[in-house]
């Protein structure tokens, strides 16, 4: 079980960098450095719907919404990784 980290560009006005780690124990994180935020979310509260430029990343933190803009391609990626992640929990779970 080890995390999986991506880095993508962020669709919109500005683009700015967004680094992902996808947390094999239920948790994404989230940092994006040009604006000095960071964000954890548990990967149930993580979701994708499509947005005006791509796909969305919705994470349900702290009481708050939080989306970002991606290209579809690079959402299929992140789906696909927190999936993995998903699975991996399952499988651990079901041995212990």
């Amino acid at each position: 079980m080890l995390n999986r980290q991506c880095d993508y560009v962020l669709t919109g006005e500005s683009p700015v960098h967004a680094h992902i780690v996808v947390n094999p124990t239920g948790w994404l994180e989230v940092e994006i450095a040009e604006r000095g935020q960071c964000f954890v979310a548990e990967l149930d509260k993580v979701f994708f719907r499509r947005g005006e430029q791509g796909m969305q990343l919705v994470c349900e933190c702290a009481a708050r919404q939080v989306s970002l803009s991606l290209e579809s391609q690079d959402a299929f990626e992140l789906y696909r990784m927190i999936d993995d992640a998903r699975q991996e929990l399952e499988c651990l779970m079901c041995d212990l």
